[in-house]
């Protein structure tokens, strides 16, 4: 490949972690429609061969993308200072806590959020394979909740209707500074953010423990 950059390959994770940061840089800069393994070796500076070394395929390469803490926060981030107390508190607090640290998560991953923005115009087998991870992290997360939950309580829809509400709150942030009003960049903002969050999952749990 003419123009390649001559870069010492070093270690097989810190070259596997430069092709994965190649790849979400592609992705939150220009989407889905430019990417395959030809951009991610320009990207990075390596050639073709290399990325084959580390990776099988380009759909290999967005899985591990997709998995990775650089793109999506884990289940031990979200925990992250109340895992002593998790357990001690009350179910709408759990939940709620879901929602509030996946906003946290995502706005301190800029790139996450550029490519959340790109998957809004267009859906394809890229775009599928980096849902996925959000899905596993959403059914960890729950699978860690105690205490009293209605058997009623559509956790599915709740996530679908909450979590995208908050998603697109965040992707809107970034792209525009300010959607109804609100900014999550913004602490005061983020802080009513989480009220309403708070107000609406124990109304959830109120209504579903009275059906």
């Amino acid at each position: 490949m003419s123009g390649v950059k001559v870069i010492p390959i070093g270690k097989p994770r810190s070259v596997r972690q430069r092709l994965l940061e190649s790849l979400g840089d592609i992705l939150a800069r220009q989407g889905f429609d430019g990417l395959t393994l030809d951009a991610v070796a320009r990207e990075s500076g390596l050639e073709r061969a290399v990325l084959l070394r580390h990776f099988s395929s380009l759909e290999d390469m967005v899985t591990a993308f997709g998995q990775s803490p650089s793109f999506w926060p884990p289940v031990s981030e979200l925990l992250a200072g109340v895992s002593g107390g998790f357990a001690a508190m009350p179910p709408q607090a759990q939940l709620a806590l879901f929602f509030k640290a996946t906003i946290k998560g995502i706005l301190a991953r800029p790139r996450t959020l550029d490519i959340m923005a790109w998957e809004l115009l267009s859906r394809n087998r890229y775009s599928r394979l980096l849902e996925y991870p959000r899905v596993r992290c959403s059914l960890e997360f729950f699978e860690s909740v105690t205490g009293d939950v209605p058997e009623s309580l559509d956790l599915t829809a709740i996530v679908a209707v909450l979590g995208g509400a908050a998603m697109f709150l965040a992707v809107r942030s970034r792209q525009s500074g300010v959607f109804g009003g609100l900014n999550l960049y913004d602490d005061e903002d983020r802080d009513r953010v989480d009220k309403v969050l708070d107000q609406l999952v124990a109304g959830i749990l109120r209504g579903a423990g009275d059906a």
